[in-house]
């Protein structure tokens, strides 16, 4: 068997480099391309102004004053009037909200809670009064 000659090995070298080459160079090409489409298409401006100038603010059920009775958020506004909520003991809590989130009428309501109509009506006194003795002693919203 011959050994392969000194210009056959030199021409297979000068392949194998101008394949280097080659590929080296459709690489070069392709990220200055794909550089180019992501300009094109991104800018390079911050968010948060791109959402002043172009964007709405949307308030969405999962607003950080939400509350929830039988698995429906009901959400609310005032940070003053979620708190005063809280305060409240959960019986009186779950006629406010089935009453003013859920617009059940007492008769619903007590169905749902097991008690009279008339216990749905005190307890929503009951909780009308420490609501305002929560806003007389805490404040309003400013």
């Amino acid at each position: 068997m011959n050994a392969p000659s000194d210009a056959y090995k030199r021409r297979i070298v000068e392949m194998f480099d101008s394949f280097c080459k080659t590929v080296s160079r459709n690489y070069s090409r392709n990220l200055k391309r794909a550089k180019r489409n992501h300009d094109k298409h991104f800018t390079q401006e911050p968010v948060e102004l791109l959402l002043e100038l172009w964007g709405e603010w949307d308030e969405y059920p999962s607003h950080p004053y939400s509350l929830y009775v039988n698995e429906y958020p009901c959400a609310i506004e005032s940070e003053t009037l979620y708190n005063a909520l809280l305060f409240l003991p959960e019986k009186q809590r779950m006629v406010i909200l089935l009453d003013f989130w859920q617009d059940l009428p007492d008769k619903e309501i007590a169905k749902r809670m097991e008690v009279a109509t008339r216990t749905v009506y005190n307890l929503r006194k009951r909780a009308f009064v420490a609501i305002k003795k929560y806003y007389e002693h805490h404040g309003r919203d400013p």
